[in-house]
Parts: C-alpha cells; structure tokens; sequence
C-alpha cells in the first residue's frame, strides 16, 4: 500500500517542530489512540490529523493490515513490508507551500520521490504488482485560499476547476504509466461542511457556496477519469453528506445517529485564527475539546473527522472499495 495526498493520509510526514504545521504531533492529537490489541494506550500523537486513525489506516485494516504503512520521513532509508506513505499534510495540486520555512511536496512531487525510489531500487518495481495506491488529495489546499474570490456560479470557478481536476489526472495517469493497477482516488467531501466553513452559521449548517465548488470538482473529476478499470474514485461527498446533512434525530439515518455533534469539531481554537493543539508562552490551552464525547463528534478540528467519524465514513465506502480491488 503506497499513499500519496495531504492530511487526509498523512502518517507522520510533517516535521516535529511543534508549529501549526507540526500539531499532529502533539497533545490532543492522538489522544483515543489504542495499541495493536485494541486496547487504550493513552495519549499517543503519531503525526495524524486525529484522535487515532484517518482514512488510510482503515483501508489497510480492509487488507488485513493493522495500520496504513509509516510515512516516508520516518521509515528509516527501509520500505516497509506493507508499504509508504508519501502524504504530507498542507500539500496540493499546484504550488507547493511552505510553512516557516518547512517545504510541503505537491503530488506531483511526491509522485517523484516514489518514482526516484523505484528507479534506484528502494522499492522494488514487484511491489507494484497487486499493490494498492490511495491518492487522498481533495485539493482543497488549493481551492481555500481562493474560494471567497469565486462566488457561486460556474463561469466564476471552472476555469481554475478544470485545472485542478486535469492536474489530478495526469497524475493518476503517471502513477498508472509505473505499473499500478489498482487505484483509489478521493473525490473531495462537502467542503461547505468542515467545521471551518458551519461556523459561520453557528453550526447550524453547511455553506452552499463550499459544497458547491466541491461538486463542480467532482463532476469534473468523474469526467475527467471516465471509465477506468485500474481506478475507483471513492466517493467522499456522499458518505460526509450522509453524517453531516442528517441534523436533527428525527431524521438521523444510521450511519449519523451515532453523531450527537456533525458539524462543530471536538477540538476547536479559541481564536479563529488559531487551531487544535496550540498553546500560548505559558503552555495554556488556546483551544476547547470535548474529551470525553470526542466519539459522538463528526469531525475531530477544523478540517478533519474524529476516528469514530473515519470509520462511519469507511464502513460505507467498503463495499465498493473492495469489490474493486478483487476485480
């Protein structure tokens, strides 16, 4: 299993520096982490952008792997037996940002690094050979900074869509052009939805204009990638829709009714410019989390489900995701 993307698959990638960039790597990160037996271990960052796993972890536990492979900077110059993860949290389609003064790869890029470890022989070219690749960029690292200069029309966003989504597929298709035959690709979940964008309703729903632009993305994508036996795109959307659209009880479906809280995050900053995890000189908290409801939380921070909300996710998309991979 190799994955490639931004946070969504990230697995310790991003440095230990204990800036924004870094707070996976730090208290409350990882805080309903359990070991190998399922058992509670305490808290235990491991570089994840959650309380424990991401999307990754359980589709390798759809393998019949424990975890998602280790990330690339921690794997110590071995490919593991299970895999890599090139993923690094912050990363996009285009320009690749820097976060005080930390290089965060593209997809392209990390493309590259896999591409140079196969040509010299770090991975050998038979890994290829039944391997599964997750390709867990959403693009919205590159959408974000943009979306309040677009307004809701699709004259506005498609030229900069188009884009985007075709950068994607060349991608797909290099990684195809390697050898890889079977490929999950993540179409982007309601943007509108994140914590990040309901906020601004109080929570008390999903910003049009966010979903909008993800849905013209994935319109594009699904075009873009037409009928292709070596890809399956996993269709975030749709299962994110169906925990976050369900707000109230008396129309709670079963996959949400096990979320009391859809839209607002277990981890929130104090101030919005802040994040989970970020304290002031004095080590004070400068954010609020809802410990011990953390698993009827939706989404774990500004952007990222809970674990429990990865697995509702993940238990709706394993049918299809593994019927692809055993055809």
């Amino acid at each position: 299993m190799f994955n490639f993307g931004d946070s969504f698959a990230d697995t310790g990638n991003t440095p230990k520096s204990g800036d924004r960039l870094s707070r996976a790597w730090h208290y409350p990160f990882g805080i309903s982490y359990k070991d190998y037996n399922g058992n509670p271990g305490g808290n235990k960052p491991t570089g994840r952008f959650s309380d424990y796993m991401i999307q990754p972890d359980l589709i390798a536990r759809m393998l019949r792997i424990h975890s998602a492979p280790p990330a690339y900077k921690q794997s110590g110059y071995l490919c593991h037996p299970y895999g890599m993860t090139f993923a690094a949290a912050g990363a996009s389609v285009f320009e690749a940002p820097e976060n005080n003064g930390v290089f965060v790869p593209t997809l392209s890029q990390q493309i590259n690094k896999f591409q140079d470890l196969l040509r010299t022989g770090f991975i050998s070219s038979t890994r290829l050979e039944g391997a599964v690749l997750l390709v867990a960029i959403s693009a919205g690292n590159d959408y974000l900074p943009k979306i309040h200069l677009m307004d809701e029309s699709i004259s506005s966003i498609a030229p900069y869509v188009e884009n985007v989504t075709s950068e994607i597929a060349r991608n797909v298709e290099r990684l195809r052009n390697l050898g890889a035959k079977k490929i999950l690709l993540n179409n982007m979940p309601p943007l509108g939805c994140t914590p990040r964008h309901a906020r601004l309703s109080n929570y008390a729903g999903c910003d049009g204009h966010g979903n909008f632009l993800a849905s013209v993305h994935n319109d594009n994508l699904q075009v873009k990638l037409g009928i292709n036996t070596d890809v399956h795109i996993v269709d975030l959307y749709s299962a994110f829709t169906n925990i976050t659209s369900q707000l109230t009880n008396d129309t709670a479906s079963p996959v949400s009714d096990q979320f009391t809280t859809k839209l607002a995050p277990a981890c929130e900053a104090k101030d919005p410019k802040g994040y989970c995890g970020l304290r002031d000189d004095e080590s004070n908290y400068l954010y609020t989390l809802d410990a011990d409801q953390v698993e009827k939380h939706f989404y774990w921070d500004d952007m990222h489900p809970t674990s429990a909300g990865w697995e509702a996710v993940m238990k709706q998309l394993e049918e299809p995701i593994k019927y692809f991979l055993d055809h």
